[in-house]
């Protein structure tokens, strides 16, 4: 994979454009020009249905000059064109929830914080926090952006006023729930100087304050953002000058893969695009790095994943086709799998059930395997729906059988394998006699309306709250069909 691919690729970047009816409050550094001017939230306005207009509205009654011109159909990315005298619409009613969100410069890669709020959070409307890195035009444009989102309200359904389908038996909680969706949804955030694009950040579960960034200069660093969570908390300028708690200067090049162990508090591990993976270790106050790499990879790694339930297990996957399962105590990896034809970019190990690991490819294609019997090219499933590089991949943690998946072919996808051959989710879009494309049974969702997406995670305490992040900026939904 080369960097063209995982970054956002030639593109002159500048403002975003400023969409209205959004509150922003911004907590940034004195360096950080135009704040008010470049950060925007914007509810309701993603484009997944294809509006055929002209000749085929006039003959179905429509008022070609009106908004509705003409029959709605599905469109499929990768499968329908889309001609220049049609547009892509928004269908409101597959989602329970849908905001979007821009920054000053797009950010590659991005992570939900755990918070204080609770989990399994229903009630609407909703807040979290998330902590992404930029890619900008300069290196020294670069920040980490720390955000909290607040007042992620229903969505608004099209015919809501037809049938309500969400009949509750509290009628109070109906009442303040229709109140939430009058009220604009608001972006707080502040802002930490970076050295160098974030090629990845994550945040600790154990200690979500502590997050580590992967940059192109060929460093990662762990930051302390406790007193930029504080500002926006209390809605107070953020710290001036942050410096990191600690810099890993091991690799001799840059890289992506970065995870923090959620067994061991303060244990990460970093693979570069040298075929190299060091582990960090917090130790009192201090952190420390082994001077002994784990080497067998042939290229670059580009993911990592500790082991759910065992503390000096993780997994990797390299463009050298491969995922491999390491013991720490040892150098060599425990087990290597030629796991595709083609790059493995991603992979996932389930926390629900910790023998599964999904792993995305180059080729579009990704599968799932039983670490009990791992073989080459022996995956329990293996799916070829997406035309594009898989970019992201994430178990959900509220369902042991669904996963998120995140396209270049500008498609989020949620699958569930526990979907009968005989589900009825996609008769009417299969049922097309011009062409013989048919969608996989498991396909449970498909979001669309970005461009160039790099990562996609599922909120940890929100259930069922996806989270996506693109050129154009962010996406926070939740899809209609989630809890069925």
């Amino acid at each position: 994979m080369s960097n063209k691919k995982r970054n956002f690729g030639d593109i002159e970047f500048g403002e975003s454009d400023e969409v209205g009816g959004a509150k922003v409050d911004v907590n940034g550094e004195d360096d950080f020009e135009n704040d008010e001017e470049v950060e925007s939230f914007e509810d309701d306005e993603q484009s997944f249905e294809e509006i055929e207009e002209g000749e085929e509205g006039e003959e179905n009654g429509d008022d070609v000059d009106g908004e509705d011109k003409g029959p709605k159909k599905v469109w499929r990315a990768g499968v329908d064109p889309l001609e220049e005298d049609e547009v892509l619409d928004y269908d409101s009613s597959a989602y329970d929830m849908m905001h979007s969100m821009s920054v000053e410069w797009p950010c590659l890669s991005f992570h939900p914080i755990k918070d204080e709020l609770g989990a399994q959070r229903n009630k609407y409307p909703h807040t979290m926090y998330l902590v992404a890195g930029t890619q900008a035009d300069e290196a020294k444009n670069n920040k980490v952006i720390i955000m909290k989102a607040k007042q992620l309200h229903k969505t608004k359904h099209d015919d809501e006023d037809s049938d309500d389908e969400d009949d509750s038996d509290d009628e109070e909680d109906s009442e303040d729930e229709d109140e939430d969706k009058d009220v604009d949804p608001e972006l707080q955030l502040a802002f930490i100087n970076h050295n160098g694009a974030v090629n990845r950040i994550r945040s600790m579960d154990q200690q979500s304050n502590i997050v580590a960034t992967w940059s192109d200069n060929r460093s990662v660093y762990i930051w302390n953002i406790a007193n930029h969570l504080k500002a926006l908390d209390n809605e107070t300028a953020a710290p001036k000058q942050t410096a990191p708690l600690h810099t890993i200067t091991n690799h001799s090049i840059e890289g992506y893969a970065l995870d923090w162990s959620p067994k061991i508090a303060g244990r990460l591990a970093t693979g570069d695009c040298n075929n190299n993976i060091f582990i960090t270790n917090a130790s009192d106050s201090t952190w420390k790095t082994d001077s002994q790499a784990f080497k067998g990879h042939t290229e670059s790694v580009e993911d990592i994943q500790w082991s759910p339930s065992e503390e000096k297990v993780f997994a990797s996957c390299s463009i050298d086709q491969t995922v491999r399962i390491w013991d720490i105590r040892k150098p060599k990896p425990a087990i290597t799998v030629k796991a595709h034809s083609a790059d493995v970019n991603v992979i996932s190990w389930s926390r629900n059930v910790e023998y599964l690991l999904v792993s995305g490819c180059d080729d579009g294609s990704f599968r799932v395997w039983d670490l009990r019997a791992f073989k080459d090219n022996s995956p329990v499933s293996d799916f070829k729906y997406h035309t594009g590089p898989i970019t992201s991949i994430e178990w959900n943690p509220y369902e042991e059988s669904q996963v998120i998946v995140s396209s270049s072919d500008d498609q989020v996808t949620v699958w569930d394998f526990s979907l009968e051959e005989d589900t009825e989710e996609f008769t009417n879009a299969n049922a097309n006699p011009d062409d013989d494309f048919q969608y996989p049974p498991q396909l449970f969702f498909i979001h669309q309306g970005q461009h160039d997406i790099k990562e996609v995670h599922w909120h940890p305490q929100i259930p069922h709250v996806a989270i996506s992040t693109s050129i154009d900026g962010f996406n926070i939904f939740k899809s209609s069909n989630s809890e069925e």
